[in-house]
């Protein structure tokens, strides 16, 4: 199983990517050196709260959703399960929402 810094640097990298924002931008707007950013992405670093808040100022999402690291501690297999379920009781306006998530997110 991963670490607890593992899965954060994963987090910070899905939520970098998904917000189609380089290492570099990253740091520039965290004030971050890219170096460290690479390192906790990678897992080698526990970033300090001031760090972790300068990440969250940048990324523009509040520090607790940083540590909801569920999503990442799940198989894939557990993922698509929950991803199913979901679908399979959502009304016609979430199902149309989530579609239109789902291809923007798989262009």
């Amino acid at each position: 199983m991963d670490s607890v810094q593992d899965l954060f640097g994963k987090k910070i990298k899905s939520i970098r990517r998904a917000r189609d924002i380089t290492q570099e931008k990253l740091a520039d707007l965290s004030g971050l050196s890219l170096q460290y950013i690479g390192e906790i992405e990678r897992g080698r670093r526990n970033p300090s709260l001031t760090s972790i808040e300068q990440l969250s100022k940048a990324l523009d999402i509040p520090m607790a959703e940083l540590f909801s690291l569920e999503e990442f501690r799940l198989a894939p297999e557990e993922l698509k399960a929950i991803l199913i379920r979901q679908i399979d009781s959502a009304d016609e306006d979430r199902l149309r929402t989530f579609f239109s998530m789902a291809q923007n997110l798989f262009q």
